[in-house]
């Protein structure tokens, strides 16, 4: 920039004329100044150079390691593609070894990193001398156009814009072939990491198939079939030994790494339950019995299934899928014996009774066991419907007493109780259709059901307990409101994240369930997936919570506003209620991808119809309207209107409920108030005056009988 502003701007200094003494002296001055210029840009181009042979240097002491990794991890990689294909039929298996060689691909891509950092470095500065030689050569150009050829005069400045040139040739070249250099030493570990990432992504791509095909693939089950049985058995002990390769650590560095993972756990979740054990004390009775029994039995198991679990981690990528069985065991034994005490301390009346997950988990565990040791379909068809017989054969012996247990039960535990037999028939059916690990499958879909539900009851009577002990309805009506509103999904959301145990126990279930939740259906021109229904429940919630917390706000406003008319608060409850129902609907449909203008086509041929089919309908709600906002009728008035009298209780949409002095509620419809005569005797006051017609014998004296009624109504 220097350069183009002394050469291409004319300097004021140069324009004036100056005296013949000062004019040989300044030039020279200039050239010198230029000169330096010129230098000091080699001298700038010199240390780029030496930079650049110290990350060449680099660069090539990295290559060396690079390359012995790139080998062990092609190797590694190309070990486990053999096994994958191997392992056709265990998509268990096949599962670990994608995640190992995920892992493998993390590792080359960490090692390469400083590589490609280097040859990043490399590439900017090239990118900066290229620019560099962009400006001169342009500088050239402009000079040329003058008159003036910069590298044919001798002066100092041409020495010095020769010397800057030929540096920034040499650096070029330099740079050019250090890139090059570092380029050919990264290139086969780049090549390597996308073949490695293209395989990667055809086996994931594969292994929703491999499921769907593990799953809803039948067996035979027929006398040729059985007459195989014990040959299916031998193949199947000799690959059991390589299965459990992947099941549990194979080194004593492994299995420390897995010990110290467990206690790690084991101690936090111990911590955990000293605490809520300590939390519990300002509960009822009931409840603090009911923590009790949990922290010594529910939260024990709950707390080994956690542990477990976390020494399932493989440091060389996966899991070990026998620790993740343990644990999912404990934790299913766990959460199924939290739910029923928590429900007990709920509805005391059960403490005697039968737990419906009780019968449910013996069968489970021995579907998690017959999954996990991957038996072949016929042997695991033929097991599974024998189990299956056994646990109907029981619940047929237990049957009389569970029925009439059943029937002093509440509707969710007397359900609970029935699923047992119904889960038993369906998943024989499945299995006698061949169907064996879908039979499991289902049975545990099924439990895991039974579980949320009664799991999402019992929270939800837990937070009403809470509810009710920390918040008054009359003392702190918004922060009552706020927590019911939040307290009534939160239950459920928690039991549902409750059964993910179930999940971990059968193999694929998370993949067959991420594609279930990925599916997208189309209705029309409406698309429909899991993500839409997940933020249409959150928006119902949303508006549900928005509500009660405006009403709460607006039943507390006549004690902060004194002149706010107390009538005036139903009818603001019931405007702002169908405002917000009514902004959901429309973000319902806007989510759905429903057309407004076709909507409003729909309305316009709708409003035909109800002018003419629903006029009665259609007048009541439209006088429901004037009389909400007219305030003709406010709640609490007293009215006479078609014969009745009494008081307005509720003022609604298509009716207005009148309670009279009898304590009857006459719901007249709102049009009859709208076409004709009513009275309201207490809308612009309420002082009014009564008429009452009192009889009394011919003798009796007037006085007394005025002195009487006085009394009686100063008494009143």
């Amino acid at each position: 920039l220097l350069a183009v502003f002394l050469f291409c701007l004319p300097l004021p200094s140069l324009s004036r004329a100056a005296p013949a003494d000062a004019a040989p002296a300044a030039v020279p001055g200039m050239e010198e100044s230029l000169a330096l210029f010129w230098a000091a840009r080699a001298e700038d181009l010199a240390a780029v150079a030496e930079e650049i042979s110290v990350l060449q240097k680099r660069g090539e002491a990295l290559a060396t390691p690079l390359t012995i990794r790139l080998q062990t991890v092609r190797s590694r990689f190309a070990r486990l593609s053999g096994i994958f294909q191997a392992s056709r039929g265990h998509p268990s298996e096949q599962l670990t070894v994608v995640l190992q060689m995920r892992s493998l691909i993390e590792e080359l891509k960490t090692a390469v990193t400083p590589l490609q950092g280097i040859v990043a470095a490399v590439a900017a500065r090239l990118e900066s001398v290229a620019g560099a030689r962009a400006d001169l050569d342009s500088l050239l150009k402009e000079s040329a156009a003058e008159g003036v050829n910069l590298q044919e005069d001798s002066g100092p400045e041409s020495q010095g814009l020769k010397t800057y040139l030929r540096a920034l040739t040499a650096a070029e070249q330099r740079l050019q072939t250090v890139s090059d250099r570092l380029n050919r030493l990264l290139s086969p570990a780049g090549t390597a990491l996308e073949r490695m990432g293209g395989t990667l992504a055809n086996l994931d791509g594969s292994m929703m198939g491999i499921w769907e095909a593990y799953y809803l693939t039948p067996s035979e089950i027929t006398w040729g079939a059985l007459l195989s049985t014990p040959a299916l058995l031998a193949d199947w002990a000799v690959a059991l030994k390589g299965r459990l390769s992947f099941a549990y650590p194979q080194s004593s560095e492994e299995w420390l790494g897995s010990l110290r993972a467990f206690l790690a756990a084991a101690c936090v979740m111990a911590l955990l339950g000293w605490l809520g054990r300590r939390g519990t004390d300002r509960l009822p009775e009931r409840w603090r019995r009911a923590c009790a029994l949990i922290h010594r039995s529910s939260w024990v198991l709950v707390s080994l299934g956690i542990a477990a679990l976390s020494a399932a981690g493989n440091r060389s990528g996966g899991i070990y899928f026998g620790f993740v069985l343990l644990g999912s065991l404990a934790l299913v034994a766990g959460i199924a014996s939290l739910s029923w005490r928590l429900r007990i301390a709920v509805l005391p009346s059960l403490e005697k009774k039968p737990s419906p997950l009780a019968p449910l988990y013996a069968p489970a565990a021995l579907g998690m066991f017959a999954l996990f040791s991957d038996l072949p379909a016929r042997i695991l068809g033929i097991l599974w419907g024998a189990a299956m017989i056994a646990f109907l054969f029981a619940l047929f012996r237990l049957k009389r007493p569970v029925r009439s247990e059943r029937s002093s039960l509440p509707l969710l535990e007397s359900f609970s109780h029935g699923c047992a037999l119904y889960l038993g028939l369906g998943s024989l059916c499945v299995a006698l259709a061949g169907y064996a690990r879908l039979a499991i499958l289902l049975f545990m879909f099924l439990f895991a059901l039974v579980n949320v539900l009664i799991l999402g009851n019992a929270l939800s009577g837990l937070l009403d307990a809470l509810e009710n002990r920390f918040f008054s309805r009359k003392k702190t009506p918004v922060r009552k409101a706020v927590v019911e509103a939040v307290s009534r999904p939160a239950p459920w959301l928690l039991a549902l994240l409750c059964a993910v145990p179930w999940l971990w126990a059968a193999p694929g279930a998370f993949p067959l369930l991420r594609h279930i939740l990925a599916a997208n259906y189309t209705v029309g021109e409406a698309s429909i997936d899991f993500s839409l229904i997940l933020i249409l429940v959150l928006l119902f919630f949303l508006a549900r919570s928005f509500i009660r917390l405006g009403q709460a706000s607006l039943d507390h406003l006549p004690q902060r506003m004194p002149y706010i008319e107390p009538g005036v608060i139903p009818t603001l409850r019931n405007v702002f209620r169908y405002g917000v129902w009514a902004l959901f609907a429309l973000c319902c449909l806007a989510l759905f991808g429903v057309d407004f203008t076709s909507l409003a086509v729909v309305a316009g041929g709708l409003s035909v119809g109800i002018g003419f089919g629903l006029q009665n309908i259609f007048s009541n709600l439209v006088s429901g309207l004037m009389l909400i906002f007219g305030r003709t009728i406010l709640v609490g008035d007293f009215v006479e209107v078609a014969g009745a009298k009494g008081t307005v209780r509720a003022i609604n949409i298509r009716s207005t409920t009148i309670e009279t002095p009898d304590r009857a509620l006459i719901y007249v419809p709102n049009s009859a108030i709208m076409s004709v005569q009513f009275v309201n005797w207490t809308r612009s006051s309420r002082m009014v005056r009564r008429s009452l017609s009192v009889g009394v014998a011919y003798c009796s004296p007037t006085g007394l009988v005025t002195e009487l009624l006085i009394r009686a109504a100063a008494e009143h």
